[in-house]
């Protein structure tokens, strides 16, 4: 396994930007589904209120316009407008247990959200259905996609559930993308056990890199 960061993000050849560009249309005008973005066209757009569960909106969005400059950061967007609606960020795993032991073919699904607002229109969905079920796009089959969820990020508050039943939720929603819990003794996901690791693990990925992800996993 490789431990030097710069040496670890040049192993990412990002897709064209705007692989994905679908036009959909809504009651309140016509949604965009586009990624990944770039930095610039990212800058041009503004986050809906709604979209805070990390941060406030605003810290969000440059947060959102860093990554896509960064070399391995990836970010798909749905938007009506000029406003961004719901997101899904990628890029190599920066919790400190992950990034010394990341191998190239390793990419996290970093963040995913949809301005409450909007969320029985189904755009999370609509979003990873074009990223992982688009025959056009087969860019994370060459990768193990790690998804690590953390209780404190989820809006128990706004849908009601319990810490174990939007586990299960989340559980159930990524599944439908071939993502599976995998054990991991990292710390951070440890602390509470409700917190969970999911992954995809692409079809061109190899016997030896399921082995590094699952000793990434196991601290092996």
């Amino acid at each position: 396994m490789q431990n030097d960061h710069q040496s670890r993000i040049e192993d990412i050849k990002k897709p064209p930007f705007d692989s994905i560009n679908k036009i959909g249309r809504t009651p309140l005008g016509k949604l965009q589904i586009r990624g990944p973005v770039s930095a610039d066209q990212l800058a041009s757009y503004l986050l809906t209120d709604g979209l805070c569960c990390f941060r406030q909106p605003c810290r969000q969005h440059h947060a959102l316009i860093e990554l896509a400059n960064q070399p391995d950061g990836l970010v798909f967007t749905a938007s009506l407008a000029n406003k961004i609606i719901s997101y899904v960020a990628f890029q190599k795993p920066d919790y400190p247990w992950w990034q010394s032991r990341c191998f190239p073919k390793l990419i996290e699904l970093g963040s995913i959200e949809t301005d409450p607002a909007w969320r029985k229109m189904g755009l999370g969905k609509n979003l990873l259905d074009n990223i992982f079920k688009n025959k056009d796009f087969d860019y994370f089959d060459n990768f193990v996609v790690m998804a690590a969820h953390f209780v404190q990020s989820w809006d128990l508050k706004n849908t009601g559930l319990t810490p174990w039943a939007y586990r299960q939720f989340m559980i159930n929603f990524f599944a439908k993308y071939d993502f599976t819990t995998w054990e991991t003794v990292d710390p951070e996901i440890r602390e509470h056990p409700s917190n969970i690791l999911l992954a995809r693990v692409g079809k061109n990925i190899s016997k030896p890199e399921i082995t590094s992800f699952t000793s990434c996993c196991l601290g092996t």
